[in-house]
């Protein structure tokens, strides 16, 4: 009996000691932001938003340099109870407006054999598109529901409508957790693991806190299926881009806060842009890569951020444009007490840069003169 009691009470220690440590470390990061309330949908002197998003996570511009293909973010556990479904839409740059995106059913041709779907239920995330090889526009796009998957579509215009046909998808790895892709011309990809799906809510807040590697970057191809890409270690992998000529993988890892720049020949880091915020995706502009930073830290989400009822998180950020030679800063553009707040992407395009969120009713876009 005695021995029982005393395993009780070393166990009731561990936890009441793990709480503590936790305690503390999430009461010195927090810092001294100041947020705004945002109740409405008005641009600021700063910037000019678009509301009727839902948590515009990732965008890119089509061929026609005139439409963004939105990603709107769900929700994905432990940080939500479950997984939510979200959805793919444009909006249109020159009218300012937001429509749908037709999807339709096609052959397995761009995925794995044994991937099929049954439902046209998606829950989106980082997305990529590139002109194939065969001159054909492919959209990748990472999925979390029904499960974890990456999927596949082309991109067509017809009679200057566009349109997403289905072309397959392929199953992550059983522990897989992805956040974003960047493809290649041939239809393979690279995909950011940030962690094991796996781990609890405890681990990840544990894992802000003493930035401790969590994931890697994947590689992809039918023939050899998924391949961990040496030299990726790192905490918590977000977004993810290669180089016009194949040969550079850039990445970004929030809890490192860093942007690495990988050769993929030799699986060196060449380069690394280090910063005071956490950075998350990568928007390739030329010789040029865009870089969209968070300015907080995990607390300060938690504090500001962290309810449902929130209309938009007006949290600071700052957009990096760096020169992907030696990632370099050519300008920084500094955000704070806007109307949006934790933006995960800024892409040019037409002298504007379009910003995104992963937790908000809207878009925003500010003009780089």
């Amino acid at each position: 009996m005695t021995v029982v009691k005393n395993l009780i009470y070393l166990t009731l220690s561990l936890i009441c000691l793990i709480c503590i440590s936790l305690l503390i470390l999430f009461s010195t990061q927090r810092s001294n932001i100041e947020v705004i309330a945002i109740t409405d949908c008005k641009s600021d002197s700063k910037l000019t938003v678009y509301c009727g998003f839902t948590n515009p996570e990732d965008m890119v511009v089509l061929p026609d340099k005139k439409n963004l293909l939105v990603s709107e973010f769900g929700a994905l556990p432990p940080m939500n109870p479950e997984n939510l479904p979200g959805r793919i839409s444009l909006f249109d740059t020159d009218t300012l407006e937001i429509k749908p995106i037709k999807i339709s059913p096609g052959e397995n041709e761009w995925g794995h054999a044994n991937c099929t779907r049954s439902d046209s239920i998606f829950s989106p995330h980082g997305i990529d598109l590139i002109k194939r090889n065969d001159g054909r526009y492919q959209l990748a796009v990472v999925n979390h529901m029904p499960r974890e998957t990456i999927e596949m579509f082309e991109l067509t215009d017809v009679q200057n409508t566009w349109s997403l046909i289905w072309k397959g998808c392929i199953d992550a790895p059983e522990l897989g957790y992805f956040n974003d892709v960047a493809l290649k011309k041939d239809g393979t990809f690279y995909v950011s693991h940030m962690y094991d799906r796996d781990k609890s809510l405890l681990w990840l807040v544990y894992a802000t806190y003493v930035t401790i590697d969590t994931g890697f970057v994947y590689q992809w191809d039918a023939d050899r299926g998924y391949q961990k890409v040496s030299g990726t270690e790192g905490s918590y992998p977000n977004g993810v881009e290669l180089s016009l000529d194949e040969n550079y993988l850039f990445t970004n890892y929030i809890l490192n806060r860093k942007t690495s720049k990988l050769d993929l020949e030799s699986g060196v880091v060449v380069q690394e842009h280090m910063g005071a915020g956490m950075p998350d995706n990568l928007t390739i502009d030329g010789e040029f890569i865009w870089v969209a930073t968070q300015d907080h830290t995990g607390t300060d989400l938690l504090l500001h951020c962290g309810s449902d009822d929130i209309l938009q998180c007006s949290l600071p950020f700052t957009i990096f444009k760096l020169r992907q030679s030696d990632l370099s800063e050519v300008a920084v553009f500094s955000f704070s007490n806007t109307a949006i707040g934790s933006v995960t992407v800024a892409v040019p395009d037409k002298d504007r840069v379009w910003l995104g969120t992963f937790h908000g009713d809207r878009m925003a876009s500010f003009d780089i003169n």
